[in-house]
């Protein structure tokens, strides 16, 4: 019950600093730091191709290395996973010993389904490096994967003996322990302590629904949980579809099919299909036939917002900025809370020099996610100085 977009254990992909040494006069060096500090600034666009630049210009493996994994990780933001999943491993394959790539590239594996390929790299750290509790978990995610639901209760639980405020690790180490000794009071307990603890970690409500509805037959308390996770997670996460589904099946309220109004029809799985063609066409740079299958989708299902958020982004990568605003306009009509649309949002306007609609919407970035409406609003401030 993972969630691509915010790695389950630890938060995210693991962040490597590194800073080069000598004065950085080289351009490589050079181009490394514009890199960082578009990134430092939220401008992910602007730090891949600066980064790419960089890298090409770079002398010494070390060095590569490093930018090859900060390349990875700006990637995996922007949901290119494939091309992220390359870096890491290239970032591996220059650095002389064992490195923050390492760690990075068997958690995107892992959410890439490479379950094999990531359980080599865990172990791999894990045999140098034996408290790595980020890898001992996703070792113990692994197994739980297979259905070893004692493996993943060992795995996740050591993890959790390093670090034991890791709201995720408490997730998956509940979902073990139920499937290991069927006993769905003792997980009951520990999600629930999970949600006092940590009232914003939706995946906890989710699973506490699936508990209820699930395993115990209890409408009454699934659906108030379901309810509870979608209140959290909004029209964005992971388990949004089935929790709405879910809703509409224990409150007997499916959808009239009798209604003698004409109703268009819906194609989720078919719009899904297209996204996913969408997101391949964007990583390998295939901008306009992206644009292509992301309009099919929207056309199957116009009520999905990451549909309208992907063609946003790759209208931006074609410099349609009017074009990308739209897109990212409809889908904060959708989903008001996405930060990601409303960064995009933002840097669309600035792009086009529309200055105040820029702030407003950087403003607005802030209240949901401040350090990076924050970020926003000090890159409009200097783009309109230059």
């Amino acid at each position: 019950m993972s969630n691509k977009k915010l790695l389950m254990i630890g938060g995210g992909i693991c962040l490597l600093f590194a800073v080069f040494s000598g004065c950085g006069g080289r351009s490589g060096e050079k181009e490394y730091n514009k890199a960082m500090a578009s990134w430092k600034d939220n401008d992910l666009v602007r730090a891949q191709s600066q980064l790419e630049k960089a890298i090409r210009k770079l002398s010494g493996n070390e060095k590569k290395s490093v930018a090859n994994n900060q390349l990875g990780i700006i990637l995996w933001s922007l949901d290119k996973h494939d091309q992220s999943i390359e870096k890491f491993a290239e970032s591996c394959r220059l650095a002389e010993d064992l490195s923050g790539a390492n760690l990075n590239l068997g958690i995107a594996l892992y959410h890439a389904g490479q379950m094999e390929q990531a359980e080599f790299e865990f172990t791999k750290i894990l045999g140098e490096q034996p408290d790595n509790a980020i890898a001992r978990s996703f070792l113990g995610l692994i197994h739980m994967q297979e259905k070893d639901w004692k493996g993943a209760s060992r795995e996740i639980a050591a993890g959790l003996r390093t670090h034991p405020n890791d709201a995720a690790g408490q997730n998956a180490l509940a979902l073990a322990e139920l499937h290991l000794n069927s006993s769905s009071s003792a997980a009951i307990k520990r999600l629930k302590q999970l949600v006092s603890a940590y009232p914003d970690y939706a995946p906890a409500a989710y699973n506490l629904a699936m508990i209820y509805d699930q395993w115990l037959h209890n409408p009454s308390a699934a659906l108030g949980w379901y309810k509870q996770y979608l209140q959290k997670a909004g029209e964005e996460g992971m388990h949004t579809e089935s929790a709405t589904q879910a809703i509409a099946r224990l409150s007997e309220k499916e959808p009239d099919t009798a209604s003698a109004t004409p109703v268009k029809q819906i194609d989720s799985e078919t719009a899904a299909k297209y996204i996913a063609q969408g997101r391949k066409l964007h990583e390998a740079k295939k901008y306009s036939e992206a644009v292509t299958q992301y309009e099919k989708a929207i056309k199957a299902d116009p009520s999905k917002p990451i549909a309208h958020y992907n063609l946003g982004l790759t209208y931006y990568e074609l410099k349609k900025y009017r074009e990308a605003a739209q897109s990212c306009s409809d889908a904060l009509k959708l989903n008001p809370n996405s930060a990601n649309a409303r960064y995009m949002l933002a840097l669309s306007y600035a792009r086009q020099r529309k200055w105040n609609d820029a702030e407003r919407e950087a403003k607005a970035l802030k209240q949901i996610d401040a350090t990076r409406g924050e970020s926003m609003l000090k890159y409009i401030d200097a783009a309109r100085k230059r």
